[in-house]
């Protein structure tokens, strides 16, 4: 008998040391578990569940107790490696339609060491508190000028305001609760307090769009877009479903980013089709543009026979423009026709309401929301599918629409078509969810 548990005997040494709190084994599963508790909201989004968004927040704030109470420069660049990681390892998905799938893990390691670099640096801040406002700094942090690392968007679930006040209010809750100095009483009163400041007590109402709109989602894989081959065929369907919105009475239809996927401007053909059309329905769709001065990410407007050209001004780093050593990355991986520029920002009127225009990743750039109250956005994020960057994108929005209280209507190639609004608050949002649970159940009988 005795030989059954002996024979475990070799392995403990292993077992002791996977546990040993000093061991790098340890440090690296801790750090992993530190950003993946952070980074919660992110992978429960995919779940529609009230008490899951009631403790996104919670399990963030226990991801940075975790952090601080690592007390070693290697914790904290783990965690940011990991982070940068959990946010966005899909970013090199885009190379597959490169013929550059070899680059998808070197991308992901130099992301995870970008931000883990980032997270050392708040390290030799010295003192927790400010290292905690160093990691919160790092929102504002923008490697070529990339910025969905927002740690505002922890605040989009759960009871506390989308805000930047809401997300202060979580990481001071988590420096206090890993506060060892305060006694328990005083730090039970000072977390009460931070959560009553921080919680959301107001509804916003933004303006809506007062057209009878339709969104269309399009599911057309990245590999088959441009295809010559296709492009008759796809623009045929667009075609159609423009004629079956006038059947359905619509006053607006709304297509994807680059839904016609050639220089659209270029065919009189579709030009002249879409402006007849649009005198019996409003046409918004993406293609590209290409004039003399370059070639243009772009949105048309067609609207009573006109048609309106608005092309995108923030491009994406390394897919419409390569920011730093241009020559050399088009030498060595791929000569990308790098896009232009249009005018920073583009807004134009339907039905005497001011729209703001934005394709893709200028729906996440907090300075088209400043002077906006409703945002048409188009996407085309069949780039990256089958991973969390549509979740990323919406949640993103979502903050900042209620920071402004801009209404965004977002329809896409791909996954995250919808129309996203401020902040409900969680108490409505349960009342309402129980109301239409209740009509259901009344009605099954």
């Amino acid at each position: 008998m005795k030989s059954k548990y002996f024979r475990f005997l070799p392995f403990l040494p292993l077992f002791l040391k996977f546990i040993n709190p000093n061991s790098i084994i340890f440090k690296i599963i801790k750090a992993f578990f530190s950003a993946l508790l952070i980074s919660n909201f992110i992978y429960l989004s995919f779940f529609e569940n009230l008490f899951l968004e009631l403790l996104n927040p919670f399990l963030s704030i226990y991801g940075l107790v975790l952090l601080l109470r690592s007390k070693n420069k290697m914790s904290y660049f783990l965690t940011g490696f990991f982070i940068g990681i959990l946010w966005f390892w899909w970013v090199g998905l885009s190379s597959i339609y490169f013929n550059l799938s070899y680059l998808i893990p070197i991308e992901i390691l130099i992301i995870g060491i970008i931000y883990g670099v980032l997270f050392l640096i708040c390290y030799f801040l010295y003192f927790d508190f400010l290292r905690l406002c160093g990691i919160f700094l790092l929102s504002f942090v923008h490697p070529f000028g990339f910025d969905w690392l927002n740690f505002g968007i922890l605040s989009v679930y759960g009871i506390f305001d989308a805000s930047y006040k809401g997300a202060i209010i979580i990481f001071l809750i988590a420096y206090f609760y890993y506060e060892k100095y305060i006694s328990r009483y005083y730090k039970i009163s000072i977390i009460l307090i931070l959560a009553l400041i921080g919680i959301q007590y107001e509804q916003k109402n933004p303006e809506k769009l007062e057209l009878d709109y339709k969104l269309i989602q399009t599911h057309i894989s990245q590999d088959q877009k441009f295809l010559q081959e296709n492009l008759q065929t796809h623009s045929n369907m667009i075609i159609e479903q423009i004629i079956q919105a006038i059947k359905e009475k619509k006053e607006l239809i709304i297509f994807p980013e680059t839904t016609f996927a050639f220089a659209l401007n270029k065919s009189s053909y579709h030009i002249q089709l879409l402006k007849e059309l649009s005198h019996q329905i409003i046409i918004i769709t993406g293609a590209i543009s290409l004039t003399s001065n370059g070639i243009y990410n772009s949105t048309y407007i067609f609207n009573k026979g006109k048609v309106e050209i608005f092309n995108k001004y923030y491009l994406v780093p390394f897919g419409e423009e390569i920011p730093i050593f241009k020559d050399l990355f088009k030498k060595a991986f791929y000569d990308l026709d790098e896009f232009s520029k249009g005018k920073i920002f583009n807004q134009y009127t339907l039905n005497n309401q001011k729209i703001t225009n934005a394709i893709c990743y200028e729906a996440t750039k907090e300075q088209i929301y400043k002077n906006s109250k409703i945002i048409i956005a188009i996407s085309n994020n069949a780039w990256f599918d089958h991973s969390i960057q549509y979740k990323l994108q919406n949640i993103l929005i979502q903050f900042y629409a209620n920071n402004y209280n801009v209404s965004v209507y977002h329809t896409t190639n791909g996954e995250g078509n919808m129309v996203i609004k401020p902040k409900e608050i969680l108490l409505q949002k349960i009342k309402n969810t129980l109301e239409s649970k209740m009509k259901l159940f009344k009605a099954s009988f």
